[in-house]
């Protein structure tokens, strides 16, 4: 049995950052993650990220963030017209409009933020070791493994609540913000969209693709587009064919062979969704933060109150649970 002051379910971005904040502390603490990466939904591949995206100007304790870990962002593209689909395929090219205008992004991807901090972590991080059971009593917790257990004066699950509710501990139930969406990204030689005095923003009333983004990187050598899938839609084995011909018939024959084409379905990982995730939320819940047992904290984005569900809302909810458990192990 390994012992500890602090457990921490979850290498997800709140679980890291609450994780270095308190090794920097010189707290014994063990995060124990059940992938075999960090980064929870924060997910990039060759730069292009197939989780979340955006940082936000409001967005304090993320730009705080990445100036501290020394990595720069740069402005969503915004420049030029939005391309509007409606259910019958109609096309519109003429709506000067960007979605996420104002935006910013990571150069690199996001996960160069979740890697930094994995990093500090050094070996408080534990991949590959997913917990089944979770007890507590008087004096701590126990988490029990396939072939582990861990006894901690505290516990903080930083992971989705559905997920939390799987290992024996009563919880709402809450729906994880975009935990039923898949994402296709597709690379090209240039941003030729662009040329056409397109933004590379899409709204479509009919897809496979919902919405979709310039997910070009920050020097633009090559093009990128991303989309959001309707929720289920990449369960159709015709899926990546279809998603290359809507963007074809959105953005010109140009689009109709990517160099690379990368797809996530958030709603398959077993790591972030459970099949309740399926049916997503008809608007953004109004995430609140979850009390707290004697042993036991809830710190996963969709805990805060302030931005739940998303990566400030992460960092916001890694901060309220390394306060709460600083009263408790003082």
């Amino acid at each position: 049995m390994y012992e500890t002051d602090v457990c921490v379910i979850g290498a997800g971005l709140s679980g890291l950052a609450l994780g270095t904040a308190l090794r920097s502390e010189g707290r014994d603490v063990m995060i124990l993650e059940a992938r075999d990466r960090a980064g929870g939904r924060v997910l990039s591949q060759k730069g292009y990220d197939l989780g979340p995206s955006w940082i936000w100007p409001h967005n304090h304790h993320m730009l705080a963030l990445a100036s501290r870990l020394g990595l720069r962002t740069f402005p969503q593209h915004a420049s030029g017209r939005l391309v509007f689909e409606d259910a019958n395929g109609a096309i519109r090219r003429d709506l000067d409009f960007a979605t996420m205008g104002g935006a910013l992004r990571i150069e690199g991807g996001l996960v160069r933020v979740t890697d930094a901090l994995a990093k500090q972590l050094g070996s408080s991080l534990h991949l590959d070791h997913p917990v089944r059971r979770v007890s507590e009593d008087t004096a701590g917790v126990t988490l029990i493994g396939d072939d582990f257990e861990v006894r901690a004066a505290c516990g903080v699950f930083a992971l989705p609540l559905r997920l939390a509710a799987g290992l024996g501990v009563v919880v709402p139930d809450v729906p994880t913000w975009m935990a039923g969406h898949a994402k296709l990204i597709a690379t090209y030689s240039a941003p030729f969209w662009r040329d056409s005095g397109l933004n590379g923003d899409a709204i479509s009333h009919k897809g496979p693709l919902a919405e979709i983004h310039d997910a070009s990187l920050a020097d633009a050598d090559v093009g990128a587009l991303f989309g959001f899938a309707h929720p289920g839609a990449t369960r159709n084995p015709e899926f990546r064919d279809a998603a290359i011909a809507q963007l074809t018939h959105l953005f010109g024959p140009m689009a109709a062979t990517p160099h690379d084409v990368f797809v996530k379905d958030w709603s398959e990982d077993a790591a972030t969704a459970t099949p309740a995730d399926r049916i997503p939320p008809a608007g953004h819940p109004a995430y609140r933060a979850i009390p707290s047992t004697e042993r036991l904290i809830f710190a996963g984005s969709e805990t805060s109150p302030v931005d739940g569900g998303f990566l400030e809302g992460a960092l916001a909810s890694a901060e309220a649970a390394h306060d709460s458990l600083g009263r408790r192990l003082a």
